[in-house]
């Protein structure tokens, strides 16, 4: 982007701008998702809790919805933690070697990281399908939309790995130790 004459540069208007921020929205679903379970998850059961000791009479869906929310939030959070690099990691053997060696660390890891997306994806679909047919006892919904969150999770983290894995290539990625100790 040039610069006028006035120092400031032009903003930019027109189609570009708008598929940025729809890119940007789409590409935040995932942790939208997760914000939104935590705060259902809170609500279901901080109204179970009122139900069953103030008014004395338990509400009986409470605990099946909470338990879908909670695996939804755990297999989009893990997902989520692939997209920002947040998994925990213990570098104590990788910060050992040398900068080829970390990148080839970095990418079996990526490697392995993939192939257990690719199983959750499999299996999910497989266990999505069989369960399908079930339905949760008191609410009656299929369970086939608690076992969804197992496939869709796996197909985000593996469109996650992409980056990463592109980030690994281009050697991005080291070790806190290596940074650390340059």
């Amino acid at each position: 982007m040039t610069e006028h004459a006035s120092g400031v540069q032009p903003a930019r208007i027109g189609p570009p701008v708008a598929r940025f921020r729809a890119g940007a929205i789409l590409a935040n679903i995932p942790e939208a998702v997760c914000g939104l379970s935590i705060l259902a998850v809170t609500i279901v059961l901080f109204a179970g809790v009122v139900w069953r000791y103030v008014f004395v009479d338990p509400l009986s869906w409470t605990d099946e919805i909470a338990r879908v929310l909670f695996v939804w939030l755990s297999f989009l959070g893990a997902a989520v933690g692939i997209k920002r690099g947040i998994h925990s990691a213990v570098n104590v053997f990788e910060a050992r070697l040398s900068l080829r060696w970390q990148k080839a660390a970095a990418l079996f890891a990526v490697a392995v990281m993939a192939v257990m997306a690719g199983v959750l994806v499999y299996t999910g679909i497989l266990e999505t399908i069989v369960s399908a047919k079930e339905v949760l006892p008191v609410t009656s919904l299929s369970r086939a939309w608690q076992f969804a969150a197992v496939p869709i999770s796996g197909l985000l983290m593996l469109i996650y790995l992409v980056p990463v894995t592109r980030q690994v290539l281009s050697g991005h990625i080291r070790t806190q130790s290596a940074v650390d100790g340059e």
